[in-house]
């Protein structure tokens, strides 16, 4: 992962962790699900991407190509093999039935033929109208950072997209695809003018060995392009593609049941999804903030290497205590340990009291270095929720004092996520904020441009540095 988006420190050990007062939060966006609630079974998160046969069953993955395959023909596919010399060719096919093919390429991912096949769905139907577009991230010249973080990035955007399911994959090769699947059908121009914006969102360039889109904006046929189904053999490298996230079963879940007619035709619009190109892109939606910065954090301090979990442990801890709420801040530990590739002595439960231990110290490390005033207006706050908002607040007021700033933005919605309550919630903290003086309105919220900019009232005292 591409640290320029959040500019994760690279700190690691735990003295270096602990150096959180006067830290100003970083523009992290998350949202939990409630206390209560296990991990969503609708989406698959890996840190370790995975198999596709891992991530569907067999019945569910011949569903999702049969969808993919856009109600053409039963030959009007294209296949992916290996020739007698064993280079990689790709033609369309002529007598082999495309049910035969998802078959046979289901197979291929769990290796049981010796000749393998890879399915390649057209990108449209004879009609201009599919029901997918995707994205083809290449990693070309050695250019894997930059396919990985396009990719990352044009996930991220179209996971704010209502009513598509949303698959991240590498590639097999190096690059990555990154898939939007509609239940229904949708025009050709419609799903071009949807990739479009978001490569334009993006900053990335549409040409061949970067980024191409499917459907491609001028088509070599009447059926497009086709891009191989996800998690496919690829014959190029003699490897599957792997899956790192997924969200079919939200909006894909009648027909990877079998209770779906794929032979329907339903034409809806996309116009809905289309981002405003006029304005930066607003990333909203609250799961794909918590999907795609706990990945990033489970990236960069997953414990991946043996005897490694303590100090990628308090690094995390130190790393987020000025950017989220306890709730949040356990969440994202749990993840760390469930997510873990490597044996650890400690379990669980002895992983979450070292971080309560852990949480405990920073919290009082910065109690010490707050002023008296601060110290007095944190004492008449009445929940955990306003005293973690309090803290987050604060480190807002300590960049824009280090910036120069005379005040500073607190997004409702961003302030809710990084807490794991609801919007209201967080705005009827905020209002407590100012009716105790802690801090007072300078500008109001403009929608869709501005949120609304406070300054900070209280005495901020100046942090000592770790060494004093």
């Amino acid at each position: 992962m591409s640290k320029s988006a959040l500019c994760f420190s690279s700190e690691t050990t735990p003295q270096k962790a602990a150096r959180v007062s006067g830290q100003p939060a970083k523009r992290l966006r998350l949202r939990a699900q409630p206390a209560d609630a296990g991990p969503n079974p609708l989406a698959v998160l890996s840190l370790q991407p995975q198999q596709a046969d891992a991530v569907w069953t067999r019945g569910e993955l011949t569903a999702l190509y049969e969808h993919l395959h856009n109600g053409n023909g039963k030959t009007h596919f294209v296949m992916g093999f290996r020739d007698k010399d064993g280079c990689k060719k790709y033609v369309r096919s002529k007598r082999l039935p495309v049910d035969r093919a998802i078959s046979w390429s289901c197979q291929s991912i769990s290796g049981s033929p010796k000749s393998r096949l890879a399915f390649v769905p057209y990108s449209t139907n004879e009609r201009q109208q599919s029901r997918w577009g995707g994205l083809d991230f290449d990693a070309h010249q050695g250019e894997a950072d930059r396919a990985r973080e396009l990719a990352f990035t044009a996930f991220r955007v179209l996971l704010n997209a209502p009513g598509l399911a949303v698959i991240l994959e590498t590639s097999g090769g190096g690059g990555w695809h990154v898939w939007a699947i509609s239940p229904d059908f949708h025009d050709t121009r419609e799903w071009i003018r949807l990739l479009k914006s978001v490569v334009a969102t993006i900053g990335a360039p549409i040409a061949v060995g970067v980024c191409e889109i499917f459907p491609p904006d001028s088509l070599p046929s009447r059926f497009g392009k086709g891009m191989r189904a996800p998690g496919c053999w690829n014959p190029g490298t003699d490897t599957c593609s792997q899956i790192v996230w997924e969200n079919t079963r939200t909006s894909l879940e009648t027909l990877l049941s079998g209770k779906s007619k794929n032979g329907t035709l339903s034409v809806n619009g996309l116009q809905s999804h289309f981002l405003d190109t006029d304005k930066k892109a607003s990333f909203s939606s609250p799961s794909s903030f918590l999907v795609y910065h706990e990945l990033e954090l489970l990236q960069e301090f997953g414990i991946t290497e043996a005897n490694s979990r303590n100090d990628k442990l308090a690094a995390l801890t130190g790393e987020i205590f000025n950017q989220v709420g306890g709730a949040i801040a356990r969440r994202l530990v749990q993840a760390q340990f469930w997510h873990k590739t490597v044996s650890t002595e400690a379990s669980e439960q002895e992983h979450m009291a070292s971080f309560e231990e852990l949480w405990a110290g920073l919290a009082a490390r910065w109690r010490d270095t707050i002023s008296k005033d601060e110290l007095e207006k944190l004492a008449r706050l009445e929940t955990d929720n306003e005293r973690d908002a309090f803290r987050i607040v604060r480190s807002y007021a300590v960049k824009a004092a280090r910036d120069g700033a005379a005040d500073f933005p607190i997004a409702r919605d961003n302030l809710a996520e990084r807490l794991g309550i609801t919007g209201k919630g967080a705005a009827w903290i905020r209002e407590k904020f100012v009716r105790l003086g802690v801090i007072k309105k300078t500008m109001n919220y403009v929608p869709n441009k501005f949120a609304a900019r406070f300054k900070w009232v209280l005495t901020i005292a100046t942090p000592q540095s770790a060494d004093e």
